[in-house]
């Protein structure tokens, strides 16, 4: 008899759906899309994910208004929701996010102090996360996408699946 050491990854075809949403957000709309969202036909868990996704997509929002003052307010909800996302319990998932904007920020939002944290936290627990193979894979690209600083990108690439 065959036994799988390798845990089954069991995610909805609503978490994919949405998180391939996510990643080809390229306008305002998108964003509201994202944002809007229904989740009441999901675990709690996937509910928890998804709500980090549109904290994310509430801070990515700056970019598409024009006051600076609008700019700040949307940066600073969808910050302080995914951080307190995070401290409710903590995940691959939510750091990454965390991570990607960390990344993304300019320096004067002052929004930099987690990512060496986040990073050894990926290192630590990605490869026993339970998701999709081919979604890890896309995490760590999308990170040495927007990564500049060579001794984070090898960071990053230290990060096993």
């Amino acid at each position: 008899m065959f036994i799988s050491l390798m845990p089954v990854v069991q995610e909805s075809d609503t978490l994919r759906e949405f998180r391939a949403e996510f990643q080809e957000i390229a306008s305002e709309e998108d964003i509201d899309k994202i944002l809007n969202y229904k989740i009441d036909e999901v675990s709690q868990r996937e509910q928890e994910i998804i709500k980090a996704y549109q904290a994310a997509g509430t801070s990515m929002m700056a970019e598409y208004v024009f006051s600076p003052m609008s700019k700040l307010r949307f940066f600073n909800k969808g910050k302080t929701a995914l951080e307190g996302l995070i401290e409710s319990s903590k995940d691959v998932e939510k750091v990454y996010l965390r991570l990607l904007i960390q990344l993304n920020v300019p320096k004067t939002l002052n929004y930099h102090k987690n990512i060496e944290g986040d990073i050894s936290y990926l290192q630590e627990h990605m490869a026993e996360a339970q998701i999709e193979a081919s979604f890890k894979s896309l995490m760590i690209k999308n990170l040495l996408s927007i990564t500049k600083k060579e001794e984070l990108k090898e960071a990053i690439l230290d990060i096993k699946l």
